[in-house]
């Protein structure tokens, strides 16, 4: 598409709206071009799966002059009419531009470097031009986080979390940002929940007891009171901390490098939230059940080692009520979207034998409103 046909906000909302000539300004904006122009850049679809709320692209640019990176990665919004619905009904894209604007370089928790971002609130419309993290190693979450993998994103999640805790900067440059209880949220859970359950007990229900029943018939009618923490210290949540958003680089001595991708859902809620739905969700049950204990406690300690207390007793009753919290997850997806492979159907499978057995394991069911 010709410069002259974009649309008047100035934001590339499709691929077939990227031009060379706006990837030449946003990297030349951005420092990692100089001297030089993009040409011509080939485009591959790399952004697909299960509740897929924007489409991704790597594209890899042929460069006149000048040297830039290899590869770059494209985030737009998807175009069907529902999907955009939901994400502005819940902000994901204008968070997560805020998040690249306002927080990233304020953490310690690795981020892609964000090339380019804008979005417009009038359309929803937005853009993200993000670094590539080809070099960086991935994990499957049907298999599992590896112990030694699931102790760095532990403790890099504690570190940013403590770079967030009761941050005075939510009354400022962050306060765009929204509690985890703020409306629409629990609305959303609440309909999304008792809409998917009669579906997904068609198609997972025999996986579950009258225990797991008993909590997924009350749940919409608790929702709200599952996702409050009132009178608790709160910081930046990253909302869907699992697995497959996160990337592993050669570090240090002290482990690699952990790197979070898609901060959609990102909200101020306790900070245990985000340690519940990692370990609950990304890790195997026989491994979280030899590693939780220590692996809670690799999190506690980190941020005593910033002068945060979290309380032992506090912690653990926050994990245990994420943990019976993140039910809604397997729920909403397998009873409300269209699974379309077999990778679909088992990671669902999965989140839901695993949560299930840690609700189990933690007694959780006792904390239900």
């Amino acid at each position: 598409m010709s410069s002259d046909q974009a649309p008047s906000h100035g934001i590339p909302t499709t691929l077939e709206e990227v031009t060379p000539e706006w990837l030449t300004s946003s990297l030349t904006a951005a420092g990692a071009l100089a001297n030089g122009s993009v040409a011509a850049f080939d485009a591959e679809l790399i952004g697909q799966g299960v509740g897929l709320m924007g489409l991704i692209h790597r594209l890899t640019p042929t460069y006149s002059g000048g040297t830039g990176p290899n590869s770059v990665v494209l985030k737009t919004p998807v175009q069907h009419e529902m999907t955009r619905f939901v994400a502005r009904t819940f902000q994901l894209y204008s968070k997560e531009v805020a998040f690249y604007q306002t927080a990233a370089k304020a953490s310690p928790l690795a981020t892609p470097r964000c090339l380019a971002s804008a979005h417009d609130p009038d359309t929803d419309d937005f853009v993200l031009l993000l670094e590539d993290l080809d070099d960086a190693a991935v994990y499957s979450q049907l298999e599992g986080c590896p112990p030694d993998m699931a102790t760095a994103a532990v403790r890099a999640l504690a570190l940013h979390h403590a770079a967030f805790w009761q941050s005075p900067s939510f009354a400022a440059e962050l306060e765009w940002l929204p509690f985890g209880w703020d409306s629409p949220m629990p609305e959303g859970v609440q309909h999304g929940v008792a809409t998917a359950w009669e579906p997904f007990l068609a198609a997972f229900g025999d996986r579950i007891g009258d225990d797991i029943r008993a909590i997924g018939e009350r749940f919409p009618t608790v929702a709200a009171e599952m996702m409050t923490f009132p009178e608790r210290d709160t910081t930046l949540c990253h909302g869907d901390y699992r697995l497959d958003n996160l990337f592993f680089r050669a570090g240090d001595a002290s482990g690699p490098e952990v790197v979070a991708i898609d901060w959609q859902i990102c909200i101020k809620t306790v900070g245990a939230y985000d340690l519940g739905y990692f370990l609950s969700q990304s890790l195997s049950t026989a491994d979280r059940r030899v590693h939780e204990e220590r692996l809670v406690d690799v999190y506690r300690t980190t941020l005593a080692e910033k002068g945060i207390e979290y309380p032992t007793d506090l912690l653990w009753e926050d994990y245990r009520r994420t943990v019976l919290f993140c039910l809604c997850y397997p729920i909403q997806v397998g009873g409300s979207v269209e699974l379309v492979n077999d990778r679909a159907v088992q990671l669902v499978g999965d989140m839901l034998d695993r949560v299930v057995a840690a609700i189990r394991d933690l007694d959780a069911a006792a904390l239900m409103p």
